[in-house]
């Protein structure tokens, strides 16, 4: 079986997508959704699935809206129609997840309890040094979790998929996903970026090809792997793609 489909088969099994859909997956998914800061998520991110429907294709259906106009009558007839086309319909994802990856994040309520100041300086410059400060650490709340909801369409690719294939199925993706409806933010979440976005997993190993860029030369295999990935991820996500890499099943 080519890799392709076993990451497929691992997001439609319920215990085997925690594989595919880490923590860290999920995390990487919902920055790109919202404008979520990494760095301020204090706990493992987790998922709630609503729905994960499998070979997601495009509406088979064809449409077409004409007007008609009478000489004289200042509004114009319309008519609309829609149609089965009676062919098999394009692939679009290969998978669509609706649902909500739920985050923690710190919430920074530090008070300031003292401010001292000293100036010097007498007949140059003045100079005013202050120092602040804060309120015991420990004292911040606890993180609240909060559930964000998220349309997701998948493309499942090999180590042998190339990037142009992935960007050329990555918009029919898109339109597989536009038939679901996208919940409502909810009241003090992150501002959403994106509606709907494409999901590229990938075996890790592809990060491994010197065409990707952002590695520098003078560090490890490892390194030079993880940041041609977060490179990628930076400016994919301003496309609304989200990358994940899994490791390739045995």
């Amino acid at each position: 079986m080519d890799v392709a489909s076993e990451i497929v088969l691992r997001l439609a099994d319920p215990v085997a997508r925690a594989s595919v859909l880490t923590a860290d997956a999920l995390l990487a998914i919902g920055s790109v959704v919202y404008e979520l800061d990494p760095a301020l998520v204090t706990d493992p991110v987790t998922a709630t699935f609503d729905r994960m429907d499998l070979a997601v294709s495009l509406d088979p259906r064809a449409s077409a809206m004409a007007q008609f106009r009478r000489t004289g009558e200042p509004v114009p007839w319309e008519v609309a129609a829609s149609w089965e086309t009676g062919q098999a319909p394009p692939a679009a994802a290969d998978a669509v997840w609706t649902g909500a990856v739920v985050v923690r994040t710190a919430v920074l309520d530090d008070t300031i309890v003292d401010v001292a100041t000293r100036q010097s300086g007498v007949d140059g410059p003045v100079a005013l040094d202050a120092t602040l400060r804060m309120s015991p650490p420990g004292q911040d709340p606890d993180p609240v979790p909060v559930s964000l909801p998220v349309l997701v369409a998948f493309l499942a690719a090999g180590a042998d998929t190339s990037p142009r294939d992935l960007l050329r199925a990555t918009p029919a993706a898109r339109l597989g996903a536009a038939r679901y409806g996208v919940a409502a933010v909810p009241a003090g979440a992150p501002a959403r970026r994106f509606d709907r976005v494409v999901c590229w997993v990938v075996p890790d190993t592809t990060f491994d090809d010197p065409g990707w860029p952002g590695a520098r030369t003078d560090t490890t295999p490892e390194q030079r792997r993880a940041d041609r990935l977060r490179a990628a991820r930076s400016w994919l996500a301003g496309q609304g793609v989200a990358v994940i890499t899994t490791t390739e099943p045995t």
